[in-house]
């Protein structure tokens, strides 16, 4: 049972429908009657996916209707469209308001019995007769729970590193005493930040863009956006690694939607993406006088609706050239939450990582998603119910959001490395602060919440723990404990075993450990009130925490990176044994846990200081007494020498741009210059903008890219990711890979990524 898709004539009508709206706003003349307080044009919502119309009297229930077939997901859609659009369509709240993309987390280590930072789910990597051991030999990415993967920027097997930049993936072989970049493969089309290796295959995954005006690489992919328009496209692009000299796309599996988040449990990864609708041919009144004619014309324009115009598609391009496409979901594979949730539709995809890319098994719900958490057995999404945008620019609604914002949490179980099954909800009041704010433990789910909703601080705010656990399709509350931090919102959260740690921050940071030993009895035991807080919370010991944020004075302004470590060997009287405070600076281990490397005794963070504008990594040694800064490394070149151009310079004539250097490169060759920051104006775009960097068009070829780079004086670039293979420090930062020794860190080696 499949998507029906929308017929040429009724495309056709389609264009013609804005030609009618001009003559409705011209002949316009009766005054709104319903006042609905939507005449000033579109309002685009500002919080997360958001709640009714009507709010009064309207529980927060989280439970899931799956449909039975196309035809009642349609009427559902336009049942809820039509109650909702007004004279300037469905404003705001069209797409069910923005997506909160889940904020970074941290990792564990199972040295001291607690999860490790290394994922450890690609498994053992063979290099000659020696067998290369994931925690042992070389670190893995920082994940939340061990042996469940999370895409990153960065990865390795401890034989080659790969790093997908912007529109590129470099391979770097680090298997002998040199390293050496042996290819680049261009993604042309594609922008990505994130990946997850498994054994001689790298899945990417990307935001793709289409440009009809200029012919690009993704015909397939141009299918999926209309042919004015725009619409947010997420790729997995399957890349073959077997010869590391040549990196081949072998796949690319392209979807309507923006990526939420992934996690690779048992061998299969589990993207979920959030998908918008299609914009609808509304009709908009000039003025008051013709919104009830704008209106009714709207809900005409609903009611002519078809599944295409709302539900998402997807295209799926092989190496041989074959191109399969059509809807994501079959109509019985999608559900709707009791109370509603918005129109976009939050996809579950099941893509096993041991074979060739194949069309996935799907799983929807007409919601959107902010958070995401997995376990072993079950992931787990959160929602949040719709605001209408009216609500926003009125105080006493808002007021009444803040006193009754719940989160809807569904549960999916992954054991199946061939679907995800839904198979419960639930709710807990408030707002979630990130996937850290979940966790499952001996079948219970544990959330940390702050009531109210996630848009500012509330004087009557409280954080709280709620367990869970499913009885049936529903996720009931068998315990919970609040009353931490009055008037002050979560910052960080971990759990370890039967105890969690929360930090809440406004002007000071009260660190809290919540003994959860006895689900239906939750207990605050112990709280630490310091100035500052943690971002980001990381078990370093059986009875020691080190928190990553920023020292604070006691009025709360933040005054730069601190790093604490805590005792929690009596939970009922935390204590803070030593801190590392440079007096300066942030760390993006601060919001991003991937960022943060613990290896043997030793906290690597990436550390950037506003005061000497110096941007490095710091090494940390911590033990049970306290924290020493071993060293630091930094991504400065030692070299002399000039940079040198890599492509020919071009003419400028009698024009030449103050200090540029301009060249001409072969396209999609992504040139740069060390200590230079570089334009670079497309082959076919480039005579639109020569003048603009003083180029005669006519001398401009039209075959070849323009890169113009202006000096940067020195600018050093932030390193965002470090990994140990054997007893190097490989650290990161854009266009370059650099080795240094573990021990004493001297540099060894660099990799130009160019």
């Amino acid at each position: 049972m499949t998507i029906p898709r929308r017929s040429p004539a009724r495309l056709l009508a389609a264009l013609l429908v804005p030609l009618l709206g001009l003559a409705l706003v011209a002949g316009a003349c009766a005054k709104d009657p319903e006042g609905d307080g939507l005449s000033g044009g579109r309002t685009d919502t500002t919080t997360t996916t958001t709640g009714a119309v009507d709010v009064t009297g309207t529980e927060l229930v989280a439970g899931l209707v799956p449909f039975t077939a196309c035809d009642e997901l349609l009427r559902h859609l336009q049942a809820e469209a039509v109650e909702r659009v007004g004279p300037y369509g469905l404003g705001g709240g069209w797409y069910g308001g923005p997506e909160i993309m889940e904020s970074a987390v941290m990792a564990e280590d199972s040295s001291a019995g607690v999860p490790t930072a290394a994922a450890r789910s690609v498994g053992a990597s063979s290099v000659g007769d020696g067998v290369l051991v994931e925690g042992q030999d070389y670190s893995g990415t920082n994940v939340q729970e061990l042996g469940i993967d999370e895409p990153d920027l960065l990865k390795t097997d401890g034989r080659r590193i790969l790093i997908v930049e912007d529109d590129r993936l470099h391979h770097v072989d680090v298997s002998s005493t040199e390293a050496v970049r042996t290819d680049t493969l261009v993604l042309e089309g594609h922008w990505s930040r994130q990946m997850v290796l498994a054994g001689d295959r790298a899945f990417l995954i990307a935001d793709t863009h289409v440009d009809h005006e200029f012919a690009g690489a993704r015909p397939a992919a141009a299918t999926l956006v209309p042919g004015t328009g725009w619409r947010p496209l997420t790729s997995l692009i399957e890349v073959d690694l077997t010869d590391p000299s040549d990196l081949r796309i072998a796949g690319v599996l392209t979807v309507t939607g923006s990526h939420v988040s992934t996690r690779v449990v048992g061998g299969s990864a589990r993207l979920v993406v959030s998908s918008m609708p299609d914009e609808l041919p509304f009709v908009y009144p000039q003025n008051d006088n013709g919104a009830e004619r704008a209106r009714r014309f709207n809900r005409e324009v609903v009611a002519e609706t078809v599944l295409a115009d709302w539900m998402p598609e997807f295209v799926l391009e092989s190496a041989d050239g074959t191109v399969v496409d059509g809807p994501l979901h079959e109509c019985t594979d999608v559900s709707r939450p009791t109370t509603f949730a918005g129109f976009s539709t939050l996809s579950v995809l099941t893509v096993p990582l041991d074979r060739p890319l194949a069309r996935p098994a799907t799983t929807a719900v007409l919601a959107e998603g902010s958070a995401v958490y997995s376990g072993h057995e079950h992931l787990y999404v959160s929602t949040n119910a719709w605001i209408d945008p009216a609500d926003h620019e009125d105080a006493d609604r808002m007021a009444w959001w803040d006193r009754n914002w719940d989160t809807a949490l569904h549960q999916f179980d992954v054991t199946d490395p061939e679907r995800a099954a839904y198979t419960a909800s639930g709710r807990v009041p408030g707002h979630l602060l990130n996937q850290f704010s979940m966790s499952e433990h001996d079948g219970h789910l544990r959330v940390a919440t702050t009531t109210g909703g996630p848009w500012r601080f509330d004087d009557d705010a409280e954080s709280m723990v709620s367990v869970l656990e499913r009885r049936d399709a529903e996720l009931v509350v068998v315990g919970s404990v609040g009353d931490m931090g009055r008037g002050e919102r979560i910052f960080a959260v971990r759990y370890v075993g039967d105890v969690a740690y929360v930090v809440t921050f406004r002007q000071t940071d009260p660190f809290y450990t919540v003994d959860l030993s006895d689900p239906s009895a939750p207990v605050v035991r112990g709280e630490l009130k310091i100035t500052g807080y943690s971002g980001y919370l990381h078990p370093v010991g059986p009875d020691r925490v080190l928190g990553i944020g920023q020292e604070a004075t006691e009025e709360g302004r933040t005054t730069g990176t601190k790093v604490a470590l805590f005792d929690v060997s009596d939970l009922d009287a935390p204590t803070e044994v030593a801190t590392w405070s440079p007096g300066g600076g942030h760390s993006g281990a601060e919001w991003d846990h991937h960022a943060f490397l613990w290896w043997d005794g030793r906290a690597v963070l990436p550390f950037d200081d506003w005061r000497t504008d110096d941007h490095g990594a710091v090494v940390l040694r911590v033990d049970d007494g306290g924290i020493t800064e071993e060293g630091r490394i930094d991504h400065r070149d030692d070299e002399a020498t000039e940079p040198v151009p890599p492509c020919p310079l071009a003419d400028v004539g009698d024009a030449p741009i103050e200090g540029a250097v301009v060249m001409t490169c072969e396209p999609g060759s992504g040139a740069s210059m060390r200590d230079h920051w570089c334009d670079v104006l497309p082959a076919g775009e480039s005579k639109w903008w020569a003048e603009e960097f003083g180029l005669d068009p006519d001398d401009v070829p039209e075959d070849l890219d323009v890169v113009v780079c202006w000096p940067d004086g020195g600018y050093v670039q932030p390193i965002q990711r470090t990994l140990v293979v054997g007893d190097g420090l490989w650290s990161y930062s854009w266009r370059r890979v650099q080795e240094n020794a573990l021990d004493g860190l001297d540099r060894r080696q660099v990799v130009p990524l160019d």
